[in-house]
């Protein structure tokens, strides 16, 4: 019975090791991939300050709701 559960521990040890080793590889593949795939809160930018449309800042000839619409007519 003792040798038993001394089987069974080794058995679960080794497990654990194997499912800690496979999370390890993991978790760095998802790193490396990461860091090599271009960060999408830098795209657009073109280091110029052009974002995204709908980030608060109006792009030329859209409509400005709070503008004076008589300084058109004129």
């Amino acid at each position: 019975m003792e040798q038993s559960k001394q089987n069974i521990i080794k058995i679960l040890l080794i497990v654990n090791l194997v499912i800690s080793t496979c999370t390890a590889i993991g978790v760095g593949y998802v790193v490396y991939k990461q860091s090599t795939s271009p960060n999408f809160s830098e795209m657009g930018t073109r280091g110029e300050g052009q974002m995204f449309p709908g980030n608060g800042q109006f792009q030329p000839g859209q409509f400005q709701p709070d503008q004076d619409q008589s300084s058109q007519n004129q």
